[in-house]
Protein backbone atom coordinates (compact mmCIF):
# COMPACT_ATOMS: atom_id res chain seq x y z
CA UNK A 1 0.00 0.00 0.00
CA UNK A 2 1.10 3.53 -0.93
CA UNK A 3 1.48 6.14 1.56
CA UNK A 4 -0.38 9.44 1.98
CA UNK A 5 1.97 12.73 2.46
CA UNK A 6 0.21 15.87 3.30
CA UNK A 7 1.91 19.19 2.99
CA UNK A 8 1.16 22.19 0.94
CA UNK A 9 -0.57 19.99 -1.71
CA UNK A 10 -1.77 16.09 -0.79
CA UNK A 11 -0.54 13.59 -2.72
CA UNK A 12 -2.61 10.42 -2.38
CA UNK A 13 -1.66 7.56 -4.68
CA UNK A 14 -3.65 4.25 -5.16
CA UNK A 15 -2.65 0.56 -5.33
CA UNK A 16 -1.15 -0.30 -8.54
CA UNK A 17 0.59 -4.04 -8.75
CA UNK A 18 4.36 -4.39 -10.78
CA UNK A 19 2.20 -6.11 -13.86
CA UNK A 20 -0.06 -2.84 -14.43
CA UNK A 21 3.17 -0.68 -14.77
CA UNK A 22 5.14 -3.09 -16.67
CA UNK A 23 2.29 -3.64 -19.11
CA UNK A 24 1.79 0.44 -19.19
CA UNK A 25 -0.03 0.59 -16.46
CA UNK A 26 -3.80 0.06 -18.11
CA UNK A 27 -5.84 -0.64 -21.21
CA UNK A 28 -7.50 1.98 -23.44
CA UNK A 29 -10.61 0.38 -23.61
CA UNK A 30 -10.75 -1.14 -20.05
CA UNK A 31 -12.82 1.34 -17.38
CA UNK A 32 -10.64 2.71 -14.90
CA UNK A 33 -11.65 3.60 -11.71
CA UNK A 34 -9.27 4.81 -9.84
CA UNK A 35 -6.51 7.73 -11.15
CA UNK A 36 -2.95 6.69 -11.40
CA UNK A 37 -1.70 9.80 -9.38
CA UNK A 38 -3.68 12.51 -8.63
CA UNK A 39 -2.28 15.56 -6.49
CA UNK A 40 -4.59 17.74 -4.14
CA UNK A 41 -4.47 21.02 -3.23
CA UNK A 42 -5.45 22.22 0.12
CA UNK A 43 -5.46 26.04 -0.16
CA UNK A 44 -9.30 25.98 -0.87
CA UNK A 45 -13.01 24.13 -0.34
CA UNK A 46 -16.42 24.39 -2.20
CA UNK A 47 -19.39 22.99 -1.05
CA UNK A 48 -21.63 20.92 -2.76
CA UNK A 49 -24.90 22.83 -3.35
CA UNK A 50 -22.70 25.99 -4.85
CA UNK A 51 -22.02 27.73 -7.40
CA UNK A 52 -18.40 26.08 -7.96
CA UNK A 53 -19.34 22.90 -8.01
CA UNK A 54 -21.64 23.41 -10.74
CA UNK A 55 -19.52 25.00 -12.73
CA UNK A 56 -16.79 22.34 -12.38
CA UNK A 57 -19.39 19.81 -12.97
CA UNK A 58 -20.00 21.67 -16.23
CA UNK A 59 -16.71 21.65 -17.10
CA UNK A 60 -15.20 18.77 -16.40
CA UNK A 61 -18.12 16.95 -18.56
CA UNK A 62 -17.24 19.07 -21.92
CA UNK A 63 -13.74 18.38 -21.92
CA UNK A 64 -13.97 15.16 -23.27
CA UNK A 65 -16.29 16.05 -26.21
CA UNK A 66 -13.92 19.58 -26.88
CA UNK A 67 -13.60 19.99 -30.60
CA UNK A 68 -10.06 20.94 -29.87
CA UNK A 69 -8.87 17.31 -28.38
CA UNK A 70 -9.14 16.31 -32.45
CA UNK A 71 -6.44 18.83 -33.73
CA UNK A 72 -3.37 18.63 -31.31
CA UNK A 73 -5.24 16.80 -27.77
CA UNK A 74 -4.71 19.55 -25.61
CA UNK A 75 -8.05 21.53 -24.13
CA UNK A 76 -8.38 24.41 -21.61
CA UNK A 77 -11.18 26.59 -20.73
CA UNK A 78 -12.86 28.29 -17.97
CA UNK A 79 -16.67 28.89 -17.01
CA UNK A 80 -18.39 31.20 -14.09
CA UNK A 81 -17.24 34.34 -12.26
CA UNK A 82 -15.03 36.06 -9.96
CA UNK A 83 -14.59 33.96 -7.27
CA UNK A 84 -17.14 30.61 -8.73
CA UNK A 85 -14.68 30.85 -11.90
CA UNK A 86 -13.46 27.79 -13.47
CA UNK A 87 -10.12 26.90 -15.36
CA UNK A 88 -8.86 23.48 -16.42
CA UNK A 89 -6.68 22.27 -18.33
CA UNK A 90 -6.10 18.45 -20.10
CA UNK A 91 -3.37 17.26 -21.98
CA UNK A 92 -3.23 13.60 -23.93
CA UNK A 93 -0.64 11.50 -24.72
CA UNK A 94 1.36 13.27 -28.60
CA UNK A 95 0.94 9.09 -29.67
CA UNK A 96 -2.93 9.05 -28.65
CA UNK A 97 -5.93 8.67 -31.24
CA UNK A 98 -8.82 10.88 -30.52
CA UNK A 99 -11.23 8.27 -29.44
CA UNK A 100 -8.24 6.72 -26.86
CA UNK A 101 -7.39 10.36 -25.64
CA UNK A 102 -11.77 10.60 -25.07
CA UNK A 103 -11.72 7.90 -23.07
CA UNK A 104 -8.70 9.02 -20.74
CA UNK A 105 -9.93 12.19 -20.25
CA UNK A 106 -13.91 11.05 -19.93
CA UNK A 107 -12.42 8.53 -17.22
CA UNK A 108 -10.55 11.28 -15.60
CA UNK A 109 -12.65 13.82 -15.32
CA UNK A 110 -15.10 11.28 -13.13
CA UNK A 111 -12.25 9.68 -10.82
CA UNK A 112 -10.48 13.51 -10.42
CA UNK A 113 -13.59 14.81 -8.05
CA UNK A 114 -13.77 11.37 -5.95
CA UNK A 115 -9.75 11.34 -5.14
CA UNK A 116 -10.08 15.23 -4.29
CA UNK A 117 -13.72 15.58 -3.19
CA UNK A 118 -14.55 19.62 -2.56
CA UNK A 119 -10.89 20.61 -3.56
CA UNK A 120 -10.28 24.28 -5.65
CA UNK A 121 -7.80 22.58 -7.13
CA UNK A 122 -5.97 19.11 -8.23
CA UNK A 123 -4.30 17.24 -11.04
CA UNK A 124 -4.51 14.03 -11.80
CA UNK A 125 -4.41 11.06 -14.73
CA UNK A 126 -3.31 8.27 -16.11
CA UNK A 127 0.13 7.45 -18.32
CA UNK A 128 -2.06 8.45 -21.26
CA UNK A 129 -3.28 11.51 -20.37
CA UNK A 130 -3.41 14.65 -17.32
CA UNK A 131 -6.17 16.68 -16.33
CA UNK A 132 -6.18 19.93 -14.51
CA UNK A 133 -8.88 22.41 -12.66
CA UNK A 134 -8.08 24.98 -10.84
CA UNK A 135 -9.69 28.55 -8.95
CA UNK A 136 -7.23 30.65 -10.60
CA UNK A 137 -5.84 30.95 -14.23
CA UNK A 138 -3.62 28.24 -15.17
CA UNK A 139 -3.36 28.85 -19.22
CA UNK A 140 0.18 29.64 -20.61
CA UNK A 141 1.82 29.84 -16.83
CA UNK A 142 4.99 27.55 -16.31
CA UNK A 143 4.09 25.84 -13.06
CA UNK A 144 7.16 23.43 -12.30
CA UNK A 145 5.50 22.03 -9.20
CA UNK A 146 6.18 18.14 -8.80
CA UNK A 147 3.45 16.11 -9.06
CA UNK A 148 4.31 12.36 -9.12
CA UNK A 149 8.03 9.99 -9.60
CA UNK A 150 7.63 6.76 -10.38
CA UNK A 151 10.17 4.58 -10.78
CA UNK A 152 11.29 0.38 -11.73
CA UNK A 153 12.91 -1.00 -9.17
CA UNK A 154 15.11 -2.82 -11.23
CA UNK A 155 18.86 -1.91 -12.24
CA UNK A 156 20.44 -1.98 -15.84
CA UNK A 157 23.63 -4.14 -15.37
CA UNK A 158 26.02 -1.58 -16.53
CA UNK A 159 24.58 1.23 -15.11
CA UNK A 160 27.29 4.04 -16.74
CA UNK A 161 26.43 2.76 -19.69
CA UNK A 162 22.85 2.87 -19.75
CA UNK A 163 23.03 6.47 -18.32
CA UNK A 164 25.54 7.79 -20.64
CA UNK A 165 22.71 6.45 -23.30
CA UNK A 166 19.64 7.61 -21.79
CA UNK A 167 21.40 11.28 -20.86
CA UNK A 168 21.74 11.44 -24.73
CA UNK A 169 18.19 10.38 -25.66
CA UNK A 170 16.85 12.72 -22.93
CA UNK A 171 18.65 15.69 -24.20
CA UNK A 172 17.49 14.97 -27.95
CA UNK A 173 13.99 14.26 -27.18
CA UNK A 174 13.84 17.96 -24.35
CA UNK A 175 14.94 19.73 -27.48
CA UNK A 176 12.46 17.99 -30.02
CA UNK A 177 9.69 18.19 -27.82
CA UNK A 178 10.31 22.24 -26.74
CA UNK A 179 10.13 22.62 -31.03
CA UNK A 180 7.48 20.16 -31.49
CA UNK A 181 5.20 22.51 -32.88
CA UNK A 182 1.41 22.34 -31.58
CA UNK A 183 1.83 19.21 -29.84
CA UNK A 184 5.35 19.72 -28.02
CA UNK A 185 5.68 15.84 -27.97
CA UNK A 186 8.79 13.56 -28.89
CA UNK A 187 9.24 10.16 -28.17
CA UNK A 188 12.49 8.04 -29.82
CA UNK A 189 14.51 4.92 -29.12
CA UNK A 190 18.27 4.34 -28.47
CA UNK A 191 20.13 0.84 -28.24
CA UNK A 192 21.74 0.10 -24.90
CA UNK A 193 23.02 -3.27 -26.12
CA UNK A 194 22.51 -5.19 -28.49
CA UNK A 195 19.31 -7.10 -27.35
CA UNK A 196 18.01 -4.26 -24.83
CA UNK A 197 16.51 -0.89 -26.24
CA UNK A 198 15.54 2.63 -24.41
CA UNK A 199 12.51 3.75 -25.38
CA UNK A 200 12.14 7.84 -23.95
CA UNK A 201 9.36 10.18 -24.20
CA UNK A 202 8.95 14.05 -22.91
CA UNK A 203 5.91 16.18 -23.63
CA UNK A 204 5.14 19.54 -22.08
CA UNK A 205 1.67 21.51 -22.60
CA UNK A 206 1.18 23.35 -26.06
CA UNK A 207 0.53 26.52 -24.03
CA UNK A 208 4.33 27.10 -22.48
CA UNK A 209 7.25 28.89 -24.46
CA UNK A 210 9.92 26.35 -25.54
CA UNK A 211 12.47 27.61 -23.00
CA UNK A 212 9.83 26.80 -20.37
CA UNK A 213 9.16 23.33 -21.94
CA UNK A 214 12.88 23.18 -21.77
CA UNK A 215 13.43 24.26 -18.40
CA UNK A 216 10.52 22.30 -17.03
CA UNK A 217 11.48 18.76 -19.23
CA UNK A 218 15.70 19.91 -17.02
CA UNK A 219 14.07 19.58 -13.69
CA UNK A 220 12.05 15.81 -14.75
CA UNK A 221 15.34 14.58 -15.74
CA UNK A 222 16.61 15.43 -12.71
CA UNK A 223 14.56 14.27 -10.92
CA UNK A 224 15.37 10.69 -12.63
CA UNK A 225 19.04 11.76 -12.08
CA UNK A 226 18.39 11.94 -7.86
CA UNK A 227 16.32 9.36 -7.32
CA UNK A 228 16.47 6.66 -10.26
CA UNK A 229 19.54 6.68 -11.89
CA UNK A 230 20.58 3.33 -13.20
CA UNK A 231 16.75 1.70 -12.74
CA UNK A 232 15.47 0.47 -16.15
CA UNK A 233 12.46 2.57 -15.99
CA UNK A 234 10.98 5.55 -14.28
CA UNK A 235 7.96 8.37 -15.02
CA UNK A 236 8.07 11.75 -13.57
CA UNK A 237 5.55 14.29 -14.42
CA UNK A 238 5.52 18.23 -13.55
CA UNK A 239 2.17 20.46 -13.81
CA UNK A 240 3.38 21.43 -17.25
CA UNK A 241 5.78 18.65 -18.67
CA UNK A 242 6.11 14.98 -18.68
CA UNK A 243 9.06 12.76 -18.94
CA UNK A 244 9.17 8.91 -19.31
CA UNK A 245 11.55 5.82 -20.19
CA UNK A 246 11.76 2.24 -20.06
CA UNK A 247 13.22 -0.48 -22.01
CA UNK A 248 10.47 -1.87 -23.49
CA UNK A 249 7.97 0.04 -25.94
CA UNK A 250 4.91 2.06 -24.21
CA UNK A 251 4.31 4.58 -27.30
CA UNK A 252 3.25 4.35 -31.02
CA UNK A 253 5.30 5.67 -33.76
CA UNK A 254 4.18 8.61 -35.42
CA UNK A 255 4.81 9.41 -38.82
CA UNK A 256 6.31 12.49 -39.94
CA UNK A 257 3.64 14.60 -41.70
CA UNK A 258 4.37 15.54 -45.04
CA UNK A 259 5.15 19.24 -45.51
CA UNK A 260 2.36 21.31 -47.30
CA UNK A 261 1.47 21.86 -50.84
CA UNK A 262 2.74 25.55 -52.05
CA UNK A 263 0.25 27.26 -53.18
CA UNK A 264 -0.10 30.13 -55.51
CA UNK A 265 3.35 29.86 -56.64
CA UNK A 266 4.24 30.77 -60.06
CA UNK A 267 5.90 28.27 -62.06
CA UNK A 268 10.10 28.97 -62.95
CA UNK A 269 10.43 30.53 -66.08
CA UNK A 270 12.27 28.10 -68.77
CA UNK A 271 15.47 28.38 -68.86
CA UNK A 272 17.32 29.68 -72.10
CA UNK A 273 19.89 28.25 -73.70
CA UNK A 274 22.89 30.96 -74.05
CA UNK A 275 23.34 31.70 -78.14
CA UNK A 276 26.27 29.75 -79.36
CA UNK A 277 29.82 31.17 -79.86
CA UNK A 278 30.60 31.57 -83.74
CA UNK A 279 34.26 29.87 -83.76
CA UNK A 280 34.77 31.32 -87.26
CA UNK A 281 34.97 34.79 -86.27
CA UNK A 282 37.68 36.31 -84.06
CA UNK A 283 35.34 37.88 -81.16
CA UNK A 284 33.90 33.92 -80.33
CA UNK A 285 37.36 32.88 -79.27
CA UNK A 286 37.98 36.57 -77.65
CA UNK A 287 34.79 35.48 -75.35
CA UNK A 288 35.91 31.95 -74.82
CA UNK A 289 39.69 33.17 -73.97
CA UNK A 290 38.00 36.01 -70.93
CA UNK A 291 35.32 33.33 -69.89
CA UNK A 292 38.89 31.04 -69.08
CA UNK A 293 40.38 33.88 -67.79
CA UNK A 294 37.81 34.78 -64.85
CA UNK A 295 37.46 31.06 -64.19
CA UNK A 296 40.76 30.54 -63.52
CA UNK A 297 41.57 33.31 -61.55
CA UNK A 298 37.96 32.71 -59.18
CA UNK A 299 38.86 29.41 -58.34
CA UNK A 300 42.42 30.36 -57.17
CA UNK A 301 41.31 33.07 -54.71
CA UNK A 302 38.70 30.59 -53.51
CA UNK A 303 41.17 28.43 -52.54
CA UNK A 304 43.71 31.19 -50.72
CA UNK A 305 40.39 32.38 -49.09
CA UNK A 306 39.38 28.68 -48.04
CA UNK A 307 43.00 28.08 -46.90
CA UNK A 308 43.43 30.91 -44.83
CA UNK A 309 40.07 30.37 -42.99
CA UNK A 310 41.79 27.28 -42.24
CA UNK A 311 44.35 28.09 -40.74
CA UNK A 312 42.67 30.43 -38.74
CA UNK A 313 40.10 28.02 -37.61
CA UNK A 314 42.75 25.75 -36.24
CA UNK A 315 44.97 28.63 -34.49
CA UNK A 316 41.72 29.49 -32.66
CA UNK A 317 41.29 26.17 -31.84
CA UNK A 318 45.28 25.71 -30.71
CA UNK A 319 44.16 28.95 -28.44
CA UNK A 320 41.19 27.56 -26.88
CA UNK A 321 43.13 24.32 -26.01
CA UNK A 322 45.63 26.53 -24.14
CA UNK A 323 43.10 28.28 -22.32
CA UNK A 324 41.38 24.90 -21.04
CA UNK A 325 44.57 24.00 -20.05
CA UNK A 326 45.59 26.73 -17.84
CA UNK A 327 42.41 26.70 -15.65
CA UNK A 328 43.43 23.09 -14.99
CA UNK A 329 42.57 23.59 -11.28
CA UNK A 330 38.97 23.93 -12.03
CA UNK A 331 38.74 20.77 -14.59
CA UNK A 332 36.65 18.52 -11.77
CA UNK A 333 34.05 20.75 -10.71
CA UNK A 334 33.69 21.68 -14.52
CA UNK A 335 33.91 17.94 -15.11
CA UNK A 336 31.26 17.52 -12.71
CA UNK A 337 28.89 20.02 -13.51
CA UNK A 338 29.19 19.04 -17.25
CA UNK A 339 27.70 15.69 -16.37
CA UNK A 340 25.86 16.90 -13.61
CA UNK A 341 23.49 19.17 -16.49
CA UNK A 342 23.56 16.09 -19.30
CA UNK A 343 22.00 14.15 -16.34
CA UNK A 344 25.03 11.66 -16.38
CA UNK A 345 26.26 11.93 -13.08
CA UNK A 346 27.14 8.40 -12.60
CA UNK A 347 30.22 8.95 -15.35
CA UNK A 348 32.52 11.02 -12.88
CA UNK A 349 32.43 7.62 -10.34
CA UNK A 350 35.36 5.58 -10.47
CA UNK A 351 34.28 2.41 -11.86
CA UNK A 352 35.26 0.08 -8.93
CA UNK A 353 32.66 2.11 -6.99
CA UNK A 354 29.88 1.74 -9.84
CA UNK A 355 29.94 -1.70 -9.57
CA UNK A 356 28.06 -1.49 -6.08
CA UNK A 357 24.84 -0.10 -6.82
CA UNK A 358 23.50 0.25 -3.24
CA UNK A 359 25.62 3.09 -3.27
CA UNK A 360 25.43 5.22 -6.55
CA UNK A 361 22.72 7.17 -5.05
CA UNK A 362 24.62 8.31 -2.03
CA UNK A 363 27.95 9.34 -4.18
CA UNK A 364 25.82 11.50 -6.42
CA UNK A 365 24.08 12.94 -3.62
CA UNK A 366 27.48 13.57 -2.63
CA UNK A 367 28.14 14.99 -5.55
CA UNK A 368 25.21 17.11 -5.31
CA UNK A 369 26.46 18.61 -2.26
CA UNK A 370 29.22 19.46 -3.26
CA UNK A 371 28.15 21.00 -6.40
CA UNK A 372 25.78 23.48 -3.86
CA UNK A 373 29.51 24.55 -2.38
CA UNK A 374 31.22 25.89 -5.02
CA UNK A 375 28.27 27.71 -6.85
CA UNK A 376 29.09 31.10 -8.27
CA UNK A 377 26.99 33.30 -5.46
CA UNK A 378 28.86 32.89 -2.26
CA UNK A 379 25.36 33.46 -0.52
CA UNK A 380 23.53 30.30 -2.02
CA UNK A 381 26.12 28.33 -0.98
CA UNK A 382 25.40 25.98 2.67
CA UNK A 383 27.05 26.53 5.47
CA UNK A 384 29.13 23.97 6.96
CA UNK A 385 26.80 23.06 9.54
CA UNK A 386 24.16 22.73 6.66
CA UNK A 387 26.85 20.48 4.95
CA UNK A 388 27.20 18.24 7.98
CA UNK A 389 23.48 17.79 8.01
CA UNK A 390 22.97 17.24 4.18
CA UNK A 391 25.21 14.26 4.31
CA UNK A 392 23.76 12.80 8.05
CA UNK A 393 20.11 13.24 6.73
CA UNK A 394 18.91 12.00 3.74
CA UNK A 395 15.41 13.12 4.75
CA UNK A 396 16.74 16.55 3.28
CA UNK A 397 15.59 17.15 -0.51
CA UNK A 398 18.42 19.47 -2.01
CA UNK A 399 17.90 22.27 -4.03
CA UNK A 400 19.42 22.44 -7.38
CA UNK A 401 22.93 23.74 -7.63
CA UNK A 402 23.85 26.39 -9.82
CA UNK A 403 26.85 27.13 -12.48
CA UNK A 404 30.47 26.52 -10.31
CA UNK A 405 32.39 29.52 -9.89
CA UNK A 406 35.31 30.16 -12.43
CA UNK A 407 33.26 27.53 -14.86
CA UNK A 408 34.10 28.66 -18.65
CA UNK A 409 32.37 27.46 -21.89
CA UNK A 410 35.03 27.21 -24.76
CA UNK A 411 34.31 26.80 -28.29
CA UNK A 412 35.80 23.04 -27.81
CA UNK A 413 32.33 21.97 -25.57
CA UNK A 414 28.92 21.73 -26.62
CA UNK A 415 26.86 24.04 -25.60
CA UNK A 416 25.09 23.20 -22.47
CA UNK A 417 21.34 24.25 -21.31
CA UNK A 418 20.95 26.53 -17.84
CA UNK A 419 18.56 24.96 -15.29
CA UNK A 420 16.83 27.15 -13.54
CA UNK A 421 14.38 26.34 -10.43
CA UNK A 422 11.31 28.10 -10.16
CA UNK A 423 8.98 28.85 -8.14
CA UNK A 424 5.95 26.93 -7.85
CA UNK A 425 3.15 26.70 -4.63
CA UNK A 426 4.71 23.03 -3.51
CA UNK A 427 7.69 22.05 -2.20
CA UNK A 428 9.50 19.27 -2.82
CA UNK A 429 11.58 18.72 -0.09
CA UNK A 430 7.96 17.47 1.72
CA UNK A 431 7.10 15.19 -1.57
CA UNK A 432 7.48 11.28 -1.14
CA UNK A 433 8.50 9.03 -4.34
CA UNK A 434 7.21 6.00 -4.86
CA UNK A 435 8.47 2.71 -6.99
CA UNK A 436 6.61 0.65 -8.78
CA UNK A 437 3.37 2.85 -7.55
CA UNK A 438 3.79 -0.47 -4.79
CA UNK A 439 5.55 1.75 -2.34
CA UNK A 440 7.03 5.14 -0.75
CA UNK A 441 10.64 5.17 -1.42
CA UNK A 442 12.20 6.20 2.88
CA UNK A 443 15.48 7.01 2.60
CA UNK A 444 17.42 6.91 5.91
CA UNK A 445 20.90 7.64 6.85
CA UNK A 446 23.80 4.76 6.02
Amino acid sequence: MLKTSTCEYTERTREWTIQHYLSGFCSSTTPQPSLLYDRCSTGGNYTDTGAYAANLKTLLSSISNSSDLISDGFFNASIGQKEDQVYALALCRGDQTVTSCRSCLNDSSQAITEACPNQKEAVGGYDRCMLRFSNRTILSTLDTGLVTLRYNLNNATNQAQFNDVLGKLLFDLRDRAAAGGVRKYAADEAKYTSLVTIYGLEQCTPDISVQHCKSCLDLARNDVVLYASGKVGAFAIRYSCVLRFETYSFFQPMADAPPPPLRGTPAPPPLQSPPPLSTDTPGGSSNKFRTTIIIAVLTTSALIVVLLCLFLRLRKRKQNVNVESKFDTNYDSKKAWKYWREGAGSNIIDPILRSDSGSIRDIIRCIHIGLLCVQENVTSRPTMASVVLMLNSFSITLVLPSEPAFFMHSSIDPELPILREHSSRATDSNLNFSKNEASISELHPR
